[in-house]
């Protein structure tokens, strides 16, 4: 029989709202309730086991950090096939913004551009972005959710994911303390924190400088499947925690290492092992491999698992064409069949890879054979990798002509003052989150259009507010729709 509770170096419970009584203590220490059911249990239980191999991340970089400064380098983490990708892993961007009354608008704006631009691109993929406050959080989200009136990208992508899998991978927004038990394809990270207007940094760092600040940054940077990107205004030179502020010092690590790449001593994206071939079998195989053309990396991994060999080519650089097995010292020190051949061949290839198994009696009973098969297995795949490759690029669609109903031609100035394609607007919001608010657009064609209006802020004629506008006159109220509900807005001025 076994017990199995949580993760004691993720966040166990707190009075974090239930003591802030609704107002976010932005430097207080937060209690924690030292006698969970996790203490408890670890108390109570003897012998105790810790679950050792790590699922969730797609990339090795993912996890590389919390295994090294958390978990003593314990996990089990098998290596993914893809090298340094914009697509996966982690990386780091300066937002220089400044931090005041708990928010940070430059970063915030930032974050927001970013996650517009993921959605107009990047719509397969579940998106989650984490703040270190409650303000931060609602300023991100009111950005958002404007963007998403205006752009029919936007608005597309959350109502699909509110869909996709009844939710559960659902678009959101979120502070720290809030985001435990959610993972998500990627999650974007705003820091919150900088220098004031004055210029000074301030060490102060909310629920991260409390009691439980490394478990929750711990929690905050295992949430993601396949990439992380940090937002952060912190300058780094200034950023000097105490030894004994654990969670203000792990803070500073990550930034560390989202930004150079290194762990300890280890860069996130090694492209070759520090490790030599297992056997001289392996060294065999190593041998006819880089006789075809291939380049052959022995003992591919990170940490406590390595695939035998990983095999590239010079034509295709976006990481492994396959891993090689060989039933060497790995394959004969493990406890049972089903651990090294069933369950450590299903994560692998649920991570991208394609295995290919040498037997050793088979190598040396035809070797030549053999290396034949090799060959042919390695040029399919070859070519299956670049094949796929081509299929990714983007096409360009051809420039689409926009005409105004009134004269049949976007070339065509009507008389009047009605919204057309080139068309500077100055809007008030009659109803919705934005009810009395004015804003100014310039009316695009995002197929065609170029360069920016100086005090006007582009409106492509497909997004939702965009389709309503165009023919409309001065004086005329419109309605669209956004997450299902409808918003109405009345046009003061238009300019041609």
């Amino acid at each position: 029989q076994a017990i199995i509770v949580g993760d004691t170096n993720q966040l166990p419970p707190s009075n974090f709202f239930k003591s802030a009584a609704g107002i976010e203590e932005e430097d207080s220490d937060i209690a924690i309730v030292e006698e969970s059911i996790l203490e408890l249990a670890n108390a109570a239980f003897h012998p105790k086991h810790r679950l050792l191999w790590h699922y969730r991340s797609r990339h090795e970089s993912l996890i590389a950090f919390s295994n090294f400064y958390i978990y003593e380098n314990d996990l089990v983490i098998f290596p993914s096939p893809n090298g340094k990708r914009d697509k996966m892993g982690v990386d780091l961007i300066r937002a220089n913004g400044v931090y005041q009354s708990s928010i940070n608008p430059v970063e915030a704006a930032l974050v927001a551009d970013a996650v517009v631009l993921f959605m107009e691109n990047d719509s397969d993929r579940s998106l989650g972005i984490v703040t270190m406050n409650i303000k931060q959080k609602d300023m991100i989200h009111s950005m958002v959710m404007r963007h998403a009136e205006t752009n029919r990208h936007v608005s597309d992508y959350i109502e699909k994911w509110d869909i996709e899998d009844s939710g559960l991978q659902r678009f959101f927004v979120k502070n720290i303390e809030n985001v435990q038990g959610d993972e998500r394809d990627v999650i974007f990270i705003s820091t919150v924190y900088g220098k004031d207007p004055l210029g000074r940094f301030r060490q102060g760092f909310g629920p991260i400088n409390g009691l439980a600040g490394m478990r929750r940054l711990n929690v905050l940077f295992t949430r993601a499947k396949e990439k992380i990107t940090t937002f952060t205004s912190i300058p780094l030179d200034q950023l000097n925690p105490g030894e004994d502020n654990q969670g203000a010092v792990l803070l500073k690590r990550w930034l560390e290492y989202s930004g150079t790449g290194v762990v300890g001593e280890r860069l996130k994206d090694s492209a070759r092992s520090k490790f030599g071939p297992d056997s001289p079998f392996e060294e065999h195989v190593i041998e006819r491999i880089e006789s075809l053309g291939y380049e052959a990396i022995p003992q591919v991994g990170v940490s406590n698992y390595f695939i035998d060999i990983g095999v590239k080519h010079p034509s295709y650089d976006l990481g492994y064409i396959c891993g090689v097995e060989c039933d060497g010292a790995s394959y004969h020190s493990s406890k049972s069949a089903r651990d090294r051949d069933v369950l450590r061949q299903e994560v692998l290839e649920g991570l991208g890879w394609d295995i290919y198994r040498i037997w050793s009696t088979d190598w040396f009973k035809n070797s030549i054979l053999q290396t034949e098969m090799l060959k042919k297995y390695l040029d399919q795949k070859l070519e299956l990798k670049l094949g796929a490759r081509i299929a990714e690029q983007p096409i360009k669609d051809a420039p689409v002509e926009v005409f105004s109903e009134a004269k049949g031609s976007s070339d065509v100035i009507p008389e009047s003052r009605s919204v057309v394609v080139g068309s500077k607007v100055v809007l008030e919001y009659q109803s919705g989150p934005r009810a009395g608010m004015k804003s100014k657009f310039v009316l695009v064609n995002p197929k065609t259009a170029g360069g920016t209006t100086p005090g006007y802020d582009p409106l492509p004629i497909t997004s939702p507010l965009g389709q309503e506008v165009i023919g409309s006159e001065e004086g005329d109220t419109v309605s669209f729709e956004v997450l299902e509900a409808f918003v109405d807005v009345s046009i003061l001025e238009v300019l041609t």
